[in-house]
């Protein structure tokens, strides 16, 4: 009788030691991405470019991820500089390599520009974990002419933010 449960312990505690082997590898997966060698938190050159939130990550997108879908943005902001339109716009999502910002969409109408997020995943076939992660990312409007403007969510989730351009 001593035996056999000798034998359960031992079955017992590597089952435990697997489980607990199996999340670190996952997680160490996913958050190996945050290095600084993979991580991109801005241009190459640091592009003068900072989060105006520290808590966020500053990110940059990167075409060519894989499943890219539409996501929600939560805030955005906007500066006008002349006549350039400078958009900051925050959302919550997971972390690298399962959620990459691959592309944003400025869709100009009449008086208004909305903004559409699209976010993939990384190559990588990894186990992603769920971690929400507040990321930002800041893009200009060009040569806008002068007048009153929407700035939207293409989502509808984000509150409008108006600018003049003088």
């Amino acid at each position: 009788m001593d035996d056999l449960r000798l034998a359960r312990r031992l079955r017992l505690g590597a089952i435990t030691t697997l489980l607990a082997v199996g999340l670190a590898v996952s997680l160490a997966a996913c958050g190996s991405a945050a290095g600084p060698d993979a991580a991109v938190s801005s241009p190459p050159d640091g592009g003068g470019i900072s989060s105006p939130d520290p808590s966020a990550a500053f990110v940059v997108p990167r075409p060519g991820q894989l499943d890219v879908h539409d996501i929600q943005a939560d805030r955005l902001e906007a500066t006008v500089d002349g006549s350039t339109i400078t958009v900051t716009a925050t959302w919550t999502s997971g972390v690298e390599p399962c959620s990459i910002l691959d592309t944003v969409i400025v869709d100009p109408g009449e008086g208004d520009f909305t903004i559409t997020l699209r976010e993939g995943r990384g190559p990588e076939e990894v186990a992603c974990i769920a971690i929400a992660q507040e990321h930002q990312t800041r893009f200009d409007i060009p040569d806008v002419a002068p007048g009153t403007y929407v700035i939207r969510d293409g989502t509808g989730n984000a509150p409008e933010v108006e600018v003049v351009v003088g």
